[in-house]
């Protein structure tokens, strides 16, 4: 369909040449502006007494009175006819608003230029210059708002940026300016209160101000002496506050008159409210309307654009009918009217083949454009405003959408669309640009492109994905964010591989967290925490270069929001799915925390900051991911803190911490999650050195000082035969030396102790305690666990003892052979135990508590179950009281305190002795605090080693002695051996030549284990010195030889002496 044109008429007041027609006569009926031939007009504004025009090449025309510049034109005559401003040629004017006597224009690179009246500084020109402009100037640094929007009052003027954000200038009196005050202001600044509420259009009456929010909201303030704030009283407001009459009506456009205010909804309804003298709210009285009233006599009609003059009102149909209200003195509402009209008049139907696009009211004229259109199309214009017409149920375009767009809110593209048709033509990139800057430099814009629609139909994932899951039987309310819509814009983005478009995006996510940390303060919280999310799943944080900016911007709002919106955050981010958190989140910052390596080495006194702000945001992960597990606790674990932080600098300054969970972070050690368990043993080893120094210099000191001769070491002198008796009597003697360096002596052997023969009294001594048949222990056959025996005839003296074996394991770093479940390194430290611990230990009743919890049909009947435990005692049944008076059913209603005490009874009463005095035995000399950075998790590995092998890690950390190199023939024969034995052969390899079968903390790569040659080819087995983890290896002539030799000694390696 073909446009042939625009036509475009004016009526009314016109002694100022304000109409445009040719002469300064008033019009009551619209009249032809003929200089407009073959001009496409889409935008319209109107002032009191001058009219502002502007193509659709950008080209702004303007005609009416010039006393004070504001037509643009040298000179004070007034203009009949409009003329172009030709100030404006070397720019392209997207949007035009006229006040009184001043005019202003936004360009296509988003400045504002102003001419006209400059009295209360409404031009905006920075110095306060109160000299009229007749000439368009740039107003200094709006170009860098990018504005899109401009509104004018009497004497003040709205400017709104793409991004949602309202700036205003010009007189303040009233406060009409929204800044708290009546002061003028002449340089635009931001209206605060409407920060982060996402603007989409604002308008100006005379002496108060309008401004929709995206999500068709209504602020006002200003003059309210005749109600037009719309509150119900007749107050002035100098801050913007919400029209709480509309809230529920989602209002599509706004419009003031001089006095009044206008609103359509999104069901075409119209509403209105101020003043009435004349008829101009359109209620069939001349009285004022405080509050938002429906206007009446418009019923089955819908309204697609309202405007408002003066003294009058005028609304375009979606059938292309025009009707007005009001005065019409000067011939504002045509020839149909003569006198104040109270209601809703038809004004204009346009049956003549021209088509009305959008209408506009001045002070007291009017005009309107239409367009041409073919003869034969009949049927109703609809959603004018759209652009578009329905013609047999098919919607069909007629008209550019950039008529009238100007008095339409702003309309906010679909990102995702956009992305796609930039990746399918270069076409599409300059418009991608421009959404990019507005959308994500703007909080509530953000917020709302990324909202989940509540309709669409989800499953469980989807339900997940849009922000709700299911917590233990209770719904957990998310952020309602589509996060996959999130990533499939981040990805579509990088996936043009345009580096400009990747700028843009993280320039606008700069200003983002910029305006957020400046403008935090002054709104809700609750305005701008779903952006902070949406930021941290950029795969921009955490890049060097602008990612690295736009991070530290980002943790430092993370670091200043309230403990209620932290606790929502958390609450929210359980919501997300695993890879988003733990592959975007966490990663996210652990990349910032990897790119300042260097900011973590020695000699620094203190974190530097902006690790500081990184660590936070990942302790709020943590905290949230420990509620949930939603990723591997693993994942937090930071290898550049744990390996490039000096860890004795980190202790020293967390051991002089008060308070080191309430302080500021000074160390590493107040958040241990972020260090690896090889880290934590360090820092354990780096505490138990300085203890065992401290000892060793007071063991010194008081022989210098002529006291009994005391050894600096904890010494043993143990009898095989005797092992558990020697051990216990010992050190129960030495329990003041336990923080000392141990030296265990075999009576009668002559093994020196340089850590080989304490390595093997630990493993010699566990053996003993563990024998089932000893009576300590009982062994699971399942599990492989070994739990403590309630019914032991053992005092608590041997209990004690293995506390202080584990301890002192721990403490002179060698690795025990112990199988305890996971339940008794969380009682050791201090964590609850539940029914989900006793599956390590005793998997079938776990399993029937379990069933019995979750059993449908009547539990008293079925399971017959009281509240006692039976269990054996020496052949003797023995009962147990889970209560007094135990002989209580468990019914469906108590099942869940019965389940609650059987597995307290398990774990913790029917052993709380035997447990007790081992917890003892273990702080007795594990009673530092550095044993706190551990998980119970962490603290088995500490105490038992990895349960698997790296060997290629070991080979590339192993050193060559004595004339082996890593290329000598018998090196590559060793590795291929190793790599090829079974994993007990592998474990008996470790206990050859360092003394344990299991890996350190931190694995095989920590381990300093050196070859060295011994000697030529010979039928010796390979030797080794385990306390140095040395092995001593002849160069035999074969490989079979070889193989054969070494697999010999491994399997038969018992006992210790110096080879």
């Amino acid at each position: 369909m073909r446009i042939s044109g625009v036509a475009v008429y004016a009526w009314g007041r016109g002694d100022e040449g304000q109409l445009g027609v040719g002469d300064e006569s008033d019009h009551p009926s619209p009249t032809p502006i003929s200089a407009f031939a073959g001009k496409d007009i889409v935008h319209v504004a109107a002032g009191e007494y001058h009219t502002a025009f502007l193509t659709d090449e950008g080209e702004v025309y303007t005609t009416g009175n010039n006393d004070y510049g504001q037509l643009g034109a040298r000179g004070q005559g007034k203009h009949v006819v409009p003329m172009r401003v030709a100030a404006l040629d070397t720019h392209i004017v997207t949007h035009i608003a006229c006040g009184s006597t001043h005019t202003v224009a936004v360009t296509e690179t988003g400045a504002l230029a102003s001419w006209g009246g400059a009295e209360f500084g409404q031009l905006g020109f920075e110095g306060g210059s109160m000299v009229d402009g007749v000439q368009p100037r740039i107003v200094k640094g709006s170009r860098d708002l990018h504005f899109a929007r401009v509104a004018a009052g009497v004497a003040h003027t709205l400017a709104l940026t793409g991004s949602g954000d309202v700036y205003s200038f010009g007189q303040g009196s009233n406060g009409a300016l929204g800044h708290g005050n009546l002061d003028s202001c002449s340089t635009p600044s931001i209206v605060k209160s409407l920060w982060s509420l996402g603007i989409t259009q604002v308008a100006c009456g005379e002496y108060h101000s309008v401004a929709l929010t995206v999500d068709g909201q209504i602020f006002t303030w200003g003059r309210g002496k005749y109600g037009q704030l719309g509150h119900g009283t007749s107050q002035n407001g100098n801050f913007p506050v919400a029209v709480k009459a509309l809230a529920d009506h989602h209002v599509a456009q706004i419009a003031c008159g001089g006095d009044h205010t206008i609103a359509v909804n999104s069901n075409g309804q119209i509403f209105s409210w101020g003043r009435g003298l004349w008829g101009q709210t359109g209620h069939g009285t001349k009285e004022d309307m405080l509050s938002p009233k429906q206007v009446q006599g418009l019923e089955g009609k819908l309204v697609v654009q309202a405007t408002a003059g003066a003294r009058h009102s005028v609304v375009l149909l979606d059938n292309g009918e025009v009707y007005g209200w009001g005065d019409c003195e000067q011939g504002q509402l045509g020839t149909s009217v003569s006198d104040t009209q109270l209601s809703p008049k038809l004004l204009l139907s346009f049956e003549d083949g021209k088509r009305p696009l959008f209408v506009v009211a001045g002070g007291e004229h009017t005009l309107i454009v239409c367009e041409k259109v073919l003869e034969d199309l009949d049927t109703p214009l609809s959603e004018s405003l759209g652009g578009s017409v329905l013609i047999s149920g098919t919607r069909v375009k007629v008209v550019d959408n950039r008529h009238g767009h100007g008095l339409r809110p702003m309309k906010m593209p679909s990102l995702l669309h956009l992305v796609q048709n930039a990746a399918a033509s270069p076409r599409g990139l300059p418009v991608l640009a421009h959404a990019l800057e507005d959308i994500f430099s703007s909080v509530k814009f953000l917020t709302v492109a990324f909202t989940q629609p509540a309709s669409r139909n989800m499953d469980e994932e989807n339900n997940k994905i849009a922000g709700r899951i299911r917590n233990e039987g209770e719904d957990v309310e998310g952020p309602e964010l589509d996060v996959e819509l999130v990533h499939s814009i981040y990805y579509g983005v990088l996936q043009l591989h345009n580096p400009e478009m990747v700028q843009k995006l993280g320039e606008a996510m700069l200003r983002l967290f910029q305006n957020v940390e400046m403008y935090m303060d002054t709104v809700p919280e609750s305005r701008w925490t779903k952006v902070l999310l949406i930021g941290l799943q950029s795969p921009l944080i955490g890049e060097k270069g602008l990612g690295d900016t736009i991070s530290i911007r980002l943790f430092a709002v993370f670091l200043r929001i309230s403990a209620s919106a932290e606790k929502k955050i958390s609450q929210w981010l359980r919501t997300y799915p695993k890879e988003i958190f733990g592959g975007r989140f966490v990663r996210g910052i652990q990349r910032f925390i990897s790119n300042r390596e260097n900011h973590l080495t020695s000699g620094r006194d203190r974190i530097a900051q902006d690790i500081v702000t990184a660590l936070q945001v990942l302790l709020l992960l943590y905290r949230a991911d420990n509620n949930e597990d939603l990723i591997p606790f693993s994942e937090f674990y930071s290898t550049s803190i744990s390996d490039h932080a000096s860890l004795e600098d980190d202790y020293l300054r967390w051991s002089q911490v008060a308070y080191p969970k309430e302080a500021p972070l000074v160390a590493f050690c107040q958040l241990p999650f972020v260090l690896t368990p090889d880290a934590k043993s360090k820092i354990l080893q780096i505490e138990a050195t300085i203890q065992k120094s401290k000892q060793f210099q007071l063991s010194i000191m008081a022989q210098l000082l002529g006291a009994v001769l005391e050894s600096p070491f904890l010494v043993l002198t143990i009898r095989r035969s005797n092992l558990i008796a020697d051990s216990l009597r010992q050190l129960v003697e030495h329990e003041c030396d336990f923080k000392k360096p141990l030296k265990v002596i075999f009576e009668g052997e002559a093994g020196v102790d340089e850590g080989g023969v304490t390595k093997e009294f630990f493993q010699l001594l566990i053996r003993e305690l563990f024998n089932v048949s000893y009576g300590m222990f009982v062994y699971n056959e399942e599990t492989r666990r070994f739990w403590f025996n309630r019914n032991s005839m053992e005092t608590e003296h041997e209990f004690r003892l293995m506390g202080n074996i584990l301890g002192l394991a721990i403490y002179n770093g060698v690795i025990l052979d112990i199988h305890f479940p996971m339940a008794v390194y969380k009682k050791l430290m201090r964590e609850p135990v539940s029914l989900k611990d006793l599956r390590d230990l005793q998997p079938q009743v776990a399993k029937g508590l379990e069933e019995l919890l979750v059993y449908e049909g009547d539990v008293e009947s079925t399971y017959c179950q009281t509240f006692q435990v039976t269990y054996e005692y020496f052949g003797e049944m023995k009962t147990h009281d889970l209560v007094e008076g135990g002989d209580i059913p468990v019914t469906n209603d108590n099942r869940e305190r019965y389940v609650d005490l059987y597995v307290k009874y398990l774990l913790e009463d029917s052993i709380h002795e035997q447990f007790d005095a081992f917890y003892d035995g273990f702080y007795q000399v594990c009673g530092g605090p550095a044993l706190g950075l551990f998980r119970h998790e962490e603290l088995e590995l500490l105490i038992c080693g990895l349960p698997h092998f790296d060997f290629d890690a070991l080979e590339r950390v192993t050193v060559y002695q004595n004339g082996y190199t890593k290329d000598s023939t018998i090196i590559k024969w060793f590795w291929e051996v190793v790599k090829s034995m079974s994993l007990d052969e592998k474990k008996q390899l470790l206990f050859f030549t360092t003394g344990n079968d299991r890996a350190p903390v931190g694995g095989l790569a920590t381990l300093k284990f050196i070859i060295t040659r011994n000697g030529d080819d010979t039928d010796r087995l390979p030797t080794a010195h385990t306390c140095f983890n040395v092995l001593m290896l002849p160069n035999y002539s074969s490989k079979e030889k070889f193989e054969n030799r070494l697999k010999l000694a491994i399997a038969n390696s018992t006992g210790f002496g110096l080879q």
